[in-house]
C-alpha cells in the first residue's frame, strides 16, 4: 500500500493521481500513522488517541499487505452457450504484518467479501446469489430487497446512504495474533481497509461480530462476544438496525458517528416473516 496521509478526509486525497505529497508528519507518539498537515493530524486525533496512547511503540513499523493481488472477479466456470460466467463476489486477503530492523513477522489476518450488486441480478437475484457464498452473507441480505438495496427504517442506517454503493463490503474476519491483542492493532488497521483500491471506493464496511470457531460453555462465549462487540463499537461500528450486523461508515460526519456506544442499538429477534418468500429466505439464510 502507498503511503498516505491516514486522515481518511484529507483535502488532499482528491488530488489527481502521480501527485506526491512532499513531506509526511509522523505521529511522535506511535510513529505508526502519517499526516500531510498539523489539521489532518489534529482532525485524526479524536479517533487515533486511544490506541497511540495505550500502546504506542505496538504501532511503530506495521504494514496490511494484500495477498495474493486479485484484479478481477473469480471466474465460476463456462455456461452452455460457451459463455465465461464470473462471480458476484471477490474475496480479498490480507496480512497484518509488523517490520523491524532484523525481520518481518504477521502479527494478524483479514478477510474481506466483495459483492458486485449489479451482477448478483444478472447471476439470480440478490439473496439468491450471495446466500450461496456463505451463511453469514445469507443473514446479511435478509437487511436488503431483492435488488440489493437497503430496507428502510433501518435506524441509524437509511437507503439512501447506499443508493449509490455498487459494491457491498463485508468484513468477514479480522484475527490478532494472541501474543499481539489489546496493543491497538485492529483499531489501527480498520480504518485502513477504506483505502483498498479493490474496495473501489466503497463508503460502508459491514461486519458480524462474534466469536470465531469457539466451543465455549454458552456464559463464557457470550463474555467473549460482547467483548468483540464492544472493540468494533470502539471503531465506529454501530448495528443495523436490531440485528447482529454492524456497519461503519468512512466519513467521520456520518450520524452513526454520533450515536454513543450506550445509546447503540440492542439486538432483538425478527418479527415473524409476513410473505411465504420472505419465510423461505429465512429459513435458507438460518440453514
Amino acid at each position: 500500500m502507498d503511503l498516505k496521509c491516514d486522515n481518511l478526509d484529507c483535502p488532499g486525497a482528491s488530488a489527481s493521481p502521480g501527485v506526491a505529497l512532499q513531506t509526511l508528519l509522523v505521529c511522535s507518539g506511535c510513529s505508526a500513522v502519517h499526516y500531510c498537515s498539523k489539521e489532518c493530524q489534529k482532525a485524526c486525533w479524536k479517533a487515533h488517541k486511544q490506541a497511540c496512547r495505550m500502546h504506542p511503540a505496538s504501532l511503530a513499523g506495521l504494514r496490511l499487505r494484500v495477498v495474493p493481488e486479485v484484479e478481477d472477479y473469480y471466474l465460476d466456470e463456462e455456461s452452455d452457450d460457451g459463455e465465461n460466467e464470473y462471480s458476484a463476489q471477490k474475496i480479498i486477503d490480507l496480512k497484518i504484518e509488523k517490520t523491524t530492523a532484523k525481520e518481518t513477522i504477521e502479527v494478524g489476518t483479514i478477510k474481506i467479501q466483495v459483492i458486485d450488486i449489479p451482477m448478483t441480478n444478472r447471476n439470480g437475484g440478490f439473496f439468491e446469489c450471495v446466500d450461496e457464498y456463505s451463511h453469514e452473507l445469507g443473514k446479511l441480505a435478509l437487511n436488503f430487497n431483492a435488488r440489493g438495496r437497503l430496507r428502510p427504517n433501518q435506524g441509524c442506517w437509511q437507503p439512501q446512504d447506499f443508493r449509490n454503493n455498487r459494491y457491498l463490503v463485508y468484513l468477514e474476519e479480522l484475527i490478532i495474533d494472541p501474543a499481539w491483542r489489546g496493543k491497538g492493532l485492529g483499531t489501527w488497521a480498520l480504518p485502513k481497509l477504506f483505502d483498498l483500491e479493490a474496495l473501489h471506493g466503497s463508503q460502508y464496511i459491514f461486519a458480524w461480530p462474534t466469536v470465531l470457531g469457539n466451543l465455549d460453555e454458552q456464559a463464557a462465549w457470550t463474555i467473549k462476544r460482547d467483548r468483540i462487540i464492544r472493540f468494533f463499537q470502539k471503531a465506529g461500528f454501530r448495528r443495523l438496525i436490531n440485528s447482529d450486523f454492524f456497519c461503519v461508515a468512512k466519513n467521520a460526519s456520518h450520524r452513526s458517528r454520533a450515536i454513543p456506544i450506550e445509546e447503540d442499538a440492542p439486538f432483538k429477534e425478527l418479527p415473524p416473516p409476513t410473505t411465504e418468500e420472505e419465510a423461505m429466505r429465512r429459513f435458507m439464510a438460518n440453514n
